[in-house]
């Protein structure tokens, strides 16, 4: 008897695991399934901490420190870099803020990641969402509302050899002027249409039209000034890139890269618009990042520690005392400077 209930019960116990194991199975599938297709939570959609942010006198950022809020903007008093970081629970890639009024770049990682760009109200509230096609580069918001995009459509860097991006200004619930590849572009006395151009790194004048950005054909890129109206943009001098506008409009900051360096190696140059004059800022260690201006004579940029990947740090350069580079928040990234 007890030989032939030694099977009965080995069956039962295999038929009881293999029930548990599907259904445990079940329920991740489902579990998954609905994590896949829930909607975002509200506090990535809505921020509250956006409505907080002050209008002046601060620094909005990414944050990068390794916590809870990692990747998440976050804005600090200028005159309190030292204090505590207001992380305001919005999650983005790139972020930069004018007049209240926030871009914010994000990649959705998951099974099919997805790209897209958002625009927040002063109020925190979305104004605007609209797909990228690929990794978020740059973005800008002028004083008037409108608002510039870089995304990648192949390739992660500007390094890399065969980059495409696609760069669209456009002002939410407004004017949209699309795809700037799409204006005509002047190189001298000729109109680049070269199937490799690119445009990409808009700053953006207070005019309301005038806007700056790089255009690239080949191994050559060109400083462009821009104009919404007429939907042209016009070569200024050669090899530079991602420009910023200097706060009284009278200088433009760029990145130039070092001849024949490989890998690319970038340091800062400004041009005076009026004299059309430049100079140039050896870095060490060169960058690879967007500048924005702390006032009329400090850059900021965001630099990436080599030691620690996904974190980055936020360096600051005096123009007048032309000295090299010092840090100026830790754990940083995008840095918008609201005044």
């Amino acid at each position: 008897m007890a030989s032939q209930a030694r099977p009965r019960v080995s069956a039962i116990l295999l038929v009881m695991a293999v029930l548990v194991a599907v259904g445990l199975a079940i329920t991740s599938f489902v579990g998954f399934a609905q994590r896949t297709n829930a909607p975002p939570q509200s506090v990535e959609k809505l921020p509250g901490g956006l409505a907080s942010m002050p209008l002046n006198n601060a620094l909005v950022f990414r944050n990068t420190q390794a916590t809870d809020d990692y990747g998440k903007v976050a804005w600090i008093p200028l005159d309190h870099l030292q204090g505590p970081r207001i992380n305001t629970g919005l999650a983005c890639d790139r972020v930069y803020r004018t007049g209240g009024m926030l871009s914010c770049l994000n990649a959705n990682r998951g099974m099919n990641t997805t790209y897209e760009a958002d625009i927040y109200s002063v109020g925190g509230q979305r104004l605007a969402s609209s797909p990228l096609p690929g990794e978020p580069s740059r973005t800008r918001v002028s004083a008037s509302g409108m608002v510039g995009v870089t995304a990648f459509i192949t390739g992660e860097s500007y390094e890399n050899v065969g980059f495409s991006t696609q760069t669209t200004i456009k002002s939410p619930g407004g004017k949209d002027f699309g795809n700037i590849q799409d204006f005509t572009l002047k190189i001298g006395n000729k109109i680049l249409t070269a199937e490799d151009r690119n445009l990409w790194g808009v700053t953006f004048a207070k005019d309301g039209n005038t806007f700056f950005a790089t255009a690239a054909s080949g191994k050559q890129t060109w400083l462009m000034r821009g104009s919404l109206t007429g939907k042209t943009l016009t070569a200024l001098s050669e090899n530079a890139e991602c420009p910023s506008i200097s706060p009284n409009g009278k200088l433009i900051a760029y990145k130039k890269r070092r001849t024949d360096s490989l890998p690319a190696h970038w340091d800062i140059a400004v041009q005076d618009l009026a004299k059309g004059t430049e100079k140039i800022y050896p870095l060490e260690l060169g960058f690879d990042d967007q500048l924005e201006w702390l006032d009329a004579d400090t850059l900021l940029f965001g630099q990436p520690r080599a030691d620690n990947p996904g974190d980055a740090d936020i360096y600051s350069l005096a123009l007048e005392a032309d000295l090299t580079p010092k840090l100026f928040l830790e754990h940083a990234w995008s840095p918008s400077v609201q005044r």
